[in-house]
């Protein structure tokens, strides 16, 4: 009777945790960005694991290719072969890149924090992306 409820409850975590949303599901697809705090406008972004599109709420584009550090963490590089870059851009780019990592995972969002590399970084944002 033991061996059955270690069973049971074997089974239940293994397909509970089959179930959860991890980092790397959100490595490709449509999302959302409702707001970060630097208060920006909502704006989506269309990502395939290495390069990223974002189309902000006037439909404006930014491109970005993106290396992932590891599952949760990954460095964005403003692509200049889509567009020119502006100064902004190419001054993140010299210094290393946007990092961000997840910080937390519910539903089909995650939650981040993010800060440009550099010396000094520069401050961090905070912010949520969704799974459309």
């Amino acid at each position: 009777m033991i061996k059955i409820k270690y069973s049971f409850l074997l089974l239940i975590s293994f397909f509970s945790s089959c179930s959860s949303i991890k980092c790397n599901d959100f490595k490709k697809g449509s999302f959302i960005v409702p707001s970060d705090t630097e208060g920006t406008t909502p704006y989506r972004i269309i990502r395939n694991d290495t390069l990223q599109t974002e189309i902000d709420s006037e439909g404006t584009k930014r491109y970005s290719k993106l290396k992932w550090i590891n599952d949760c963490s990954y460095t964005i590089f403003y692509d200049g072969n889509k567009k020119p870059l502006t100064d902004f851009q190419k001054e993140v780019n010299n210094v290393g890149g946007i990092i961000v990592k997840v910080t937390k995972i519910e539903g089909n969002c995650f939650y981040y924090t993010s800060n440009i590399k550099g010396d000094p970084p520069s401050k961090r944002i905070d912010g949520v992306m969704c799974k459309e």
